[in-house]
C-alpha cells in the first residue's frame, strides 16, 4: 500500500480541478520549515460560473481574478462546510493555498474574521493596486508565482510568527492526519486544552477539534480520489475513523456528499 508523505500534502479543492476549462498547479516547498504551498491557475467554464463549490480545507487562499479590465484579488478563509462561490465565466484565476503556519500580518482583521469569508486583498493589507495588476497581466504561470513571492508574500504573512508550541501542534496534527485527541495534543505540547484552543483561534481561526476533523476529511479525500491503492475500508483504517458510518457522516458534514458520490464525480471528470 502507498505510504503517504504528509509533508508534501496540501488540501484539495476538487471543484477547481473538475469544473474548469483547464487547471495547472505547482507545489513550492519552504526551505526553512519544509511545508508546501500550492499555487494554481484555472479558467472557469461558462456553465459553472457562480456555482463553483469549495469545501473546508483549513487553509488561506489568495485568489486573483485575471480580468485585464477589472483585476482584483481577495483573501479567502476556509469554509466550514461545502459552499458555492461566485466566479466569472470564461475568466482566468490565479491563486495560492497556504497551510496555517504564519499569522496574517494585518491589524484590521484577525484570522478568525476571514473564516467562511472572502475579503479584498487591498482592504486587508496596505498593497498598491499596481502590484495586483502586475501579477494579473503576467501571462506565464511560473512568472506569476515569482511576482507574488517577491512583491506580496512578506506583506501578507508575518515571518516566523507562530509560537514554537503552535508549530509543533500543527506538525503533529499533519503527521497523524488529524487523528489525535485534544487532550493528547495538549499533553504533548505541555499546555492545557484551554490554551491549545486559544492558540488555534489565534493562528487558524477555528478550534483544534474542528481543524483535526477537517484534516482527517481532506486526507481521506486525497486517498479516495488521487490514489488507486486505497479502498474505503483501507481509508477508514488509515485515517482512524471509528467505523464506516463515522467516515460517511464526516464526509457529508463537510461536503454534503457521500464518499461514493465524490468518487463517482472524480471518475466522471
Amino acid at each position: 500500500m502507498l505510504k503517504m508523505n504528509t509533508q508534501d500534502f496540501v488540501p484539495l479543492q476538487p471543484g477547481f480541478e473538475m469544473n474548469t476549462s483547464y487547471y495547472v498547479e505547482f507545489k513550492e516547498k519552504d526551505q526553512q520549515d519544509g511545508s508546501t504551498t500550492l499555487f494554481y491557475q484555472f479558467k472557469v467554464k461558462e456553465e459553472v460560473a457562480n456555482t463553483m463549490t469549495v469545501i473546508p480545507d483549513g487553509c488561506i487562499d489568495i485568489l486573483f481574478c485575471c480580468d485585464p479590465e477589472h483585476p482584483y484579488a481577495k483573501v479567502c478563509g476556509s469554509v466550514l462546510t461545502s459552499k458555492k462561490i461566485q466566479l466569472q465565466a470564461n475568466h482566468e484565476y490565479f491563486g495560492g493555498r497556504f497551510l496555517p503556519k504564519s499569522e496574517l500580518d494585518c491589524s484590521r482583521y484577525s484570522i478568525k474574521d476571514i473564516i467562511d469569508h472572502e475579503i479584498p486583498l487591498n482592504e486587508m493589507f496596505l498593497i498598491d493596486h499596481l502590484s495586483i495588476q502586475e501579477i494579473v497581466k503576467q501571462k506565464d504561470f511560473v512568472e506569476k508565482i515569482k511576482l507574488f513571492n517577491n512583491m506580496l508574500r512578506n506583506i501578507i504573512f508575518a515571518s516566523n510568527s507562530a509560537t514554537t508550541s503552535m508549530k509543533f501542534a500543527l506538525r503533529k496534527m499533519y503527521s497523524v492526519k488529524g487523528n489525535i485527541t485534544m487532550n493528547e495534543l495538549a499533553e504533548e505540547i505541555g499546555c492545557s486544552t484551554r490554551y491549545l484552543r486559544k492558540y488555534f483561534e489565534q493562528y487558524i481561526g477555528i478550534s483544534p477539534k474542528l481543524f483535526s476533523q477537517i484534516l482527517r476529511f481532506q486526507y481521506s479525500l486525497y486517498l479516495l480520489t488521487k490514489t488507486n491503492e486505497y479502498n474505503i475500508r483501507d481509508i477508514i483504517y488509515e485515517i482512524g475513523y471509528y467505523d464506516q458510518a463515522h467516515f460517511i457522516n464526516e464526509f457529508k458534514k463537510f461536503s454534503h456528499l457521500t464518499p461514493k458520490e465524490i468518487l463517482l464525480q472524480s471518475i466522471k471528470n
